[in-house]
């Protein structure tokens, strides 16, 4: 079976038993060896100091020198047993035998040869050696006579066969104890796999890679930039079209604070709303953008933000425009209706034979268009914001309302800094506004003066600064409601509305470092006005 058809669980607890057994085995043999070395260094020292005890005995100098009875052949083989040796053997200065375990092998040489150091250095030592018993630690040291003379060796030993013996048991224990450690570091590795494989979603190691290099090939494809935020800030990925959008380099952009990046940006915003943006308008890095941003939620907590933009490149442009021709379609679909309504009163008058009140009649209306043409293409420069004044106008009239723009207001030629698209959309949504307002007053108190339909605006362009205002008839800013909070995204007076006007007008100006300012009239509604530096701030 092929390693990657085992699940990841089982892969983990694979690896973490083996690994585990493979430790604890290593540190059982280990800690063997350690015990097994440090008994036999024990009884190699308690066999030395018997041997040096006995050497330096009056009864062995006396044993040696004058021979050895079989009295005294049980004593040394008593004292063998009562201090757990295999042997006690006394040697004489040519390493015969005179005392030994065995009858047999009294009078013959004693093997090992590790005699040399106490008959001929007359050392007392710990050696490791082969005798006729079998392998085993000693203990040797060397007989003196009264005149200093070395006249024999003793030997004492324990058998390494019967130390092994007493050590094996401890190397039982350690294995068993090996193998039920294992057996809880396998449950605790099964435990922690599995909340580890839920924590990515159930995906395998190979799953994750082939979904992450599929990623990155995606979103380098995508035309639209994409970059993604953490709880903190941090700029975690960023692909190909967004660092060509916004002039950066990835390898520089990378983990690094988003507001040190891209200073302009406040996708950190969504961190703290939760809340999901849909095509606004942003400007990054000198670039005009369209934007969408969405926070990334896990078990229901935001641990991240994703934006999603592009260029506000000529299908935008075009869409855009597409937008204002179907605004001006309706435009003239009212106004069709309306002169509709007035061809047929024309045409009945001329039935009637009234030609006074056809010429009037038509003078009437010849004189309004003409005379409100006239004033916007005096006052107002720019054709697609004086556009936008007759269109509104027009609107007003339909819905029973009043445009009046002020008779001082003048603006000349904007600035290249200034699009006139943007002062369009300032413009047409704070009109807007004042029209809802307005409506809504009258909604609420059905009769109300006549001055209080008249939406007015007024355009000043005298001095460093545009100044554009609007004035409603309507009930004025809601009392319940922070002036401050009216310009956030989503925050409205109206119930049915997104509230997303006076925060794009906001956002136009902040973008050309303005302001925007609201209040109440003395007597009724309210007073738009904002300000457009005609050059740039330092």
């Amino acid at each position: 079976m092929k390693w990657s058809r085992i699940s990841f669980r089982h892969r983990m607890l694979i690896i973490m038993t083996v690994t585990g057994l493979v430790q604890l085995l290593i540190l059982a043999l280990a800690g063997f060896a350690y015990v097994k070395h440090a008994q036999e260094e024990e009884m190699g020292l308690k066999a030395q100091g018997v041997a040096s005890f006995l050497a330096g005995s009056d009864v062995v100098v006396e044993l040696i020198e004058n021979g050895v009875e079989a009295e005294s052949q049980a004593r040394f083989r008593r004292l063998t047993e009562l201090i757990g040796a295999a042997f006690i053997v006394i040697g004489d200065e040519d390493g015969i035998r005179l005392v030994h375990p065995v009858d047999d092998r009294i009078g013959k040489p004693m093997k090992g040869g590790d005699n040399n150091r106490a008959l001929v250095d007359g050392e007392s030592y710990i050696s490791f050696a082969e005798g006729s018993l079998g392998y085993s630690v000693r203990g040797k040291a060397a007989v003196f006579d009264d005149n200093g003379e070395i006249i024999g060796v003793v030997s004492v030993g324990y058998l390494l066969e019967r130390l092994q013996d007493r050590v094996e048991p401890f190397l039982l224990f350690l294995t068993v104890m090996a193998f039920v450690v294992v057996g809880v570091n396998a449950l605790v590795a099964s435990y922690a796999s599995r909340r580890f494989q839920k924590a990515i979603l159930g995906f395998e190691p190979e799953e994750i890679g082939r979904l992450y290099v599929e990623l990155d090939v995606t979103m380098s494809t995508i035309k639209e930039g994409i970059i993604s935020i953490d709880a903190k800030g941090h700029l975690r990925s960023i692909n190909k079209s967004a660092c060509d959008i916004l002039g950066i380099r990835k390898q520089d952009a990378m983990n690094r604070p988003l507001s040190k990046v891209i200073p302009e940006s406040d996708l950190h915003s969504v961190l703290e709303t939760g809340g999901t943006d849909h095509d606004i308008n942003l400007t990054l890095n000198n670039q005009k953008l369209i934007a969408n941003r969405s926070p990334i939620i896990v078990a229901g907590k935001v641990v991240g933000a994703v934006s999603s933009f592009r260029l506000r490149d000529d299908i935008t442009e075009l869409t855009e425009q597409l937008a204002q021709t179907k605004a001006y379609a309706e435009m003239l679909r009212s106004q069709t209706h309306e002169h509709r309504n007035k061809l047929n009163t024309i045409s009945g008058l001329v039935q009637m034979g009234e030609l006074e009140g056809v010429q009037k009649l038509i003078g009437q209306e010849t004189a309004h268009y003409q005379s409100l043409i006239e004033f916007l293409r005096e006052t107002v420069k720019d054709p697609l914001i004086a556009g936008m004044l007759l269109g509104k106008s027009e609107r007003a009239r339909e819905i029973g309302l009043e445009l009046q723009v002020e008779e001082g207001s003048r603006l000349e030629s904007l600035p290249t800094r200034i699009n006139p698209e943007d002062v369009v959309t300032v413009l047409g949504n704070l009109i807007d506004n004042a029209f809802d307002a307005t409506m809504a007053a009258i909604q609420q108190e059905q009769h109300i003066a006549q001055e209080r339909r008249i939406v007015e605006v007024s355009i000043s362009d005298y001095g460093n600064e545009i100044i554009l205002e609007v004035i409603d008839g309507g009930c004025g800013l809601p009392t319940e409601f922070d002036a401050d909070k009216l310009i956030e995204k989503g925050v409205s007076s109206k119930a049915s509305t997104r509230g997303v006007g006076l925060y794009l007008v906001n956002q136009l100006a902040s973008r050309y470092q303005g302001q925007l300012e609201m209040s109440n009239n003395k007597e009724s509604g309210a007073r738009m006005t904002v300000y457009l530096p005609k050059e740039e701030q330092l």
